[in-house]
C-alpha cells in the first residue's frame, strides 16, 4: 500500500468510533468536498453562460461585414486586398 493511502486511512478511519479527530477529520473532509463542488458548478455555469453571450452578439454583431457601396465590382477588389 502507498504511504499516503496509509496515512489518510490510518487518520481517517480510526479504531475508536468516538475520537474526536476522527470526527473533525471527516468535517473537514467533507467541507472541502462540498467547496470543491460548489466551485465547479458555478464555474460551469458561467461558462455556459459566456459561450452564449458571445453567440447571441456575434449574430448581431459579426467579425466581418462586406457591403456594396457602388456596383458589384468593389467586392471583387476587396476579395482580391484580402487574401484568403
Amino acid at each position: 500500500m502507498n504511504l499516503p493511502f496509509y496515512i489518510a486511512k490510518r487518520y481517517l478511519i480510526s479504531k475508536k468510533s468516538h475520537n474526536v479527530i476522527n470526527i473533525i477529520s471527516w468535517i473537514s473532509v467533507s467541507g472541502i468536498a462540498v467547496g470543491t463542488m460548489a466551485l465547479i458548478i458555478v464555474l460551469s455555469a458561467f461558462n455556459g453562460l459566456e459561450t452564449l453571450v458571445e453567440d447571441l452578439y456575434a449574430s448581431f454583431d459579426p467579425d466581418l461585414k462586406l457591403r456594396l457601396l457602388k456596383g458589384k465590382h468593389l467586392v471583387k477588389k476587396i476579395f482580391r486586398k484580402i487574401k484568403f
